[in-house]
């Protein structure tokens, strides 16, 4: 019997050891299939919730189109933009410049420094989005008493500056997002819940009598802006780890400037160069015509969506290769996420080129003018996409100074082709300016990435190195 309970206790003690070693081993692989595959996992959750974001948006923008007008949705498109511009500057770079430092701060054990970056940032760009605000409120009510300024124009803008601090600081909340890999709570708010709450609004300032107008349209927007804040602070800003929010705080605050500056830079000349040929062609022509492109860009923001959601998912894997100075897992990360940048943005342009009359329709009568302008863009996006999210990828391994260069040259090329091209050819002219300068800009980022980096960043590259081995 002695021997009988002793043998059974062995048993079980070898038996309950090896349910710990597979335990561990599957822990273990689980850990390494989670490292190997959640940035593809977060890329398609992002290609998914921005491919349904882009949806709900299209949505929006066919609902204004056809309630207010091509002329009221012309003025709508000028002010949008401006807000856009805008709110970009006001964050000064720290919405990016956040995606780098976190992970860095993270993988380094920097708990000091990683609070100061969080919080130094944030009331950095509260403070100067209000001053901002004020400052452009005067100057927009001295052009419009002094310089003859229309109010068509100073009392959409007028309403607009009251949306700046929210949407400067929710777009800053959402690269905090990203940087923790919170996909969902990152974009979810901005990419869901804004052109939700937009249509809902619109809808009900409709039906208390409010007149279809780009102004009853922007004060909808800027109450949308200021509930998709409050979302953000509850999903993501509250979320962050209690050791991470609360501490001593150390701050270099010259070092993040320096670095945020060419970051601020690239965000405000790619957003000028997505809206400068918008501002121009609503500075050359009709508000009409000015509606007219911009229903057409928003039809191919279907596939500039794409790029900017590859670029997120993969910002955080960037930084942590660059930081671990791991210069094969950089490569084959910026490889794989040129991949899925240009097959997916090839195979939606393609779509989108079969089917562009159709869509054009949806937005009401006149609109199907904007097919002259379908072409040149897709081919412009191709470009683009061709490269992968090429500036992420630079800016995430601190060469931002050379993306800023690139960016510069582009915006400065794209202007002069804008202001050659459009009184001659009309919106047809901003189109062929535009698809120039993404091909000028995707060949300097190529350029840029193989010099700096020592990588080729183009989607057949992992292809061919898959085939071979």
């Amino acid at each position: 019997m002695r021997f009988t309970g002793l043998s059974a206790l062995f048993a079980f003690v070898m038996m309950d050891t090896k349910l710990t070693m597979k335990k561990d081993l599957f822990r273990k692989s689980a850990d390494l299939l989670y490292g190997k595959f959640n940035t593809e996992f977060n890329a398609l959750l992002v290609y998914g919730l921005r491919i349904f974001g882009a949806f709900l948006t299209f949505l929006l923008q066919i609902f204004l189109a056809r309630w207010m007008g091509k002329y009221e949705y012309g003025l709508f498109a000028l002010v949008w933009s401006c807000l856009i511009i805008s709110g970009e500057l006001l964050s000064f770079g720290f919405y990016n410049l956040i995606q780098r430092l976190i992970p860095e701060y993270r993988v380094q054990g920097e708990s000091e420094l990683l609070r100061g970056a969080i919080w130094g940032s944030a009331c950095s760009i509260v403070i100067a989005s209000i001053i901002a605000s004020c400052l452009l409120y005067v100057g927009l009510y001295l052009a419009s008493t002094f310089g003859g300024l229309s109010s068509i124009y100073t009392t959409p803008l007028m309403i607009a500056l009251l949306a700046l601090p929210a949407f400067a600081l929710s777009d800053y909340i959402s690269g905090i997002g990203r940087s923790y890999g919170w996909m969902v709570r990152a974009f979810a708010p901005g990419a869901l819940f804004r052109p939700l709450a937009i249509m809902g609004l619109l809808v009900g300032l409709v039906a208390l009598g409010f007149n279809a107008s780009a102004t009853v349209a922007i004060s909808g927007a800027v109450i949308s802006i200021w509930l998709t804040l409050i979302l953000s602070f509850a999903v993501t800003g509250f979320k962050i780890p209690e050791i991470e929010r609360r501490g001593s705080r150390k701050y270099k605050t010259s070092a993040w400037i320096w670095a945020a500056l060419p970051m601020m830079m690239i965000s405000s000349f790619e957003l000028l160069l997505f809206n400068v040929d918008v501002l121009m062609i609503s500075h050359f022509l009709e508000p009409d015509q000015t509606g007219i492109y911009f229903a057409a860009t928003k039809i191919m923001a279907l596939v500039a969506f794409l790029n900017f959601a590859i670029g997120s998912a993969f910002n955080r894997k960037y930084a942590e290769a660059h930081a671990s100075s791991d210069h094969g897992a950089l490569e084959t990360i910026i490889q794989r996420s040129a991949c899925l940048t240009f097959f997916p943005s090839l195979i939606m342009i393609l779509f989108i080129l079969g089917l562009h009359e159709e869509i054009l329709s949806l937005f009401g009568q006149g609109f199907n003018n904007a097919e002259v302008v379908i072409m040149p863009l897709a081919i412009g996006l191709a470009f683009r996409a061709m490269v992968g999210p090429g500036e992420r990828i630079l800016m995430m391994s601190g060469q931002q100074y050379t993306c800023a260069v690139i960016y510069l040259g582009t915006v400065i090329l794209d202007i002069c082709l804008n202001i050659y091209l459009i009184p001659i050819y009309g919106i047809e002219g901003a189109a062929i300016a535009t698809a120039i300068s993404f091909a000028f800009m995707a060949l300097m980022l190529l350029s840029a990435i193989k010099y700096r980096l020592n990588i080729l960043s183009l989607p057949f590259i992992l292809k061919a190195k898959s085939s071979t081995s």
